[in-house]
């Protein structure tokens, strides 16, 4: 693995030789649609600037509030950005010892939490497989106790005096929609969420630190909560938009630790069909998985990734459709029924005509299909 962060003119020193077009076995590099997870810190260029920013308000206020719209990198800032550095030590005036612990609300926000304290703390070796349902039982009763409970939990998670404990919540934004769901239950669990970590955020007694990554057109939903505006205007960062020169090390960057090449006049095609639009980096990404795998079925000896390769999977415009319609077109004729009531059920669209999610039970979707969980 390539440590990170390593810059693009890098790569030909730390990669090793057999990572070259029509040699040996060669994997893609690219994540698709899904953001970067904590192992692919190798794979995650353009972006190295911001961390610092981050780091800086996180040790100030012992909270950050990563904000961009939909597509703009948050999650993968995250996991690729932030976490593999504290984990390697660089934030010097606390322990170097970090547990984190990586989460989101979900339709059941404190069930969530505890479903992460608990697999964290089996990757971490303090509990054995046999006891996880003793101790998933402690740690929900526990948070539901009160607006200390997470405090008392991340005690419980320290194996030494002065181990910081790290609360990584991703997608934010679902605790508005259960707020705003009409849903007693799913309100109250909001609201109790909200203060958990609030609480946790402003104490003193041991070195907790909490992020959230919340879209940033849900800004004004904050005012919902006593003290969450606070928290936000104090500790938010705003993901900036990616200048040309860092999506040009977004694409190159991967292709090369993946063991590919790229052409010139391909590279100036993604960049120019990209654009400005930074709510379309996910689509950027999903092209580059689709265009690499077609590239290594497809490729002349000595080929690099090219124009060709590119139009076949439809560019960034037509990449996703394709995809979804071969998705789709492999279904069963009841298969495609089920389908149409599952999507229709966790999406909707606000008064600007966005698509956004819908948190759905799967029983209801499964009632509404007329089919089995």
């Amino acid at each position: 693995m390539v440590n990170y962060p390593v810059k693009v003119g890098e790569l030909e020193e730390v990669l090793p030789d057999i990572l070259v077009p029509g040699q040996g076995s060669v994997s893609n590099p690219f994540p698709g649609l899904r953001p970067f997870s904590m192992d692919e810190c190798h794979l995650f260029f353009g972006r190295e600037s911001q961390v610092d920013q981050i780091l800086l308000k996180l040790s100030e206020h012992r909270c950050i509030s990563v904000m961009g719209y939909s597509g703009s990198g948050k999650s993968s800032l995250m996991n690729c950005g932030l976490v593999p550095v504290l984990l390697g030590g660089f934030m010097t005036n606390t322990s170097p010892y970090w547990n984190v612990v990586m989460t989101r609300p979900g339709v059941s926000p404190i069930q969530n939490l505890t479903s992460s304290i608990v697999n964290h703390l089996v990757e971490k070796g303090s509990i054995e497989a046999k006891d996880i349902q003793i101790h998933r039982a402690i740690i929900n009763s526990v948070l539901r106790r009160g607006p200390d409970g997470l405090v008392e939990v991340c005690k419980y998670i320290q194996s030494r005096e002065g181990e910081n404990v790290f609360i990584v919540v991703d997608q934010f934004e679902e605790i508005f929609r259960l707020k705003d769901s009409g849903d007693a239950d799913f309100a109250n669990d909001a609201s109790a969420y909200v203060s958990l970590i609030l609480t946790a955020v402003h104490q003193k007694a041991i070195p907790a630190y909490v992020a959230i990554n919340m879209r940033s057109d849900f800004i004004g939903d904050c005012a919902q909560f006593q003290g969450l505006t606070q928290m936000i205007n104090e500790s938010n960062y705003l993901v900036p938009q990616m200048t040309r020169e860092q999506k040009r090390m977004a694409i190159e960057g991967p292709v090369a630790v993946g063991g590919g090449k790229i052409s010139p006049r391909l590279m100036k095609r993604l960049l120019t069909d990209i654009g400005d639009n930074q709510d379309q980096l996910p689509i950027l990404q999903h092209a580059l998985l689709r265009t690499w795998d077609y590239w290594l079925a497809n490729r002349e000896a000595g080929e690099p990734i090219d124009i060709r390769h590119y139009n076949a999977i439809g560019k960034i415009g037509q990449a996703l459709s394709l995809h979804a319609n071969e998705a789709y077109d492999e279904l069963s004729p009841r298969g495609k029924e089920i389908a149409e009531v599952l999507f229709k059920s966790i999406t909707e669209k606000n008064a600007e005509n966005q698509g956004l999610r819908r948190a759905c039970k799967v029983k209801l979707i499964a009632e509404l299909a007329d089919v089995g969980e």
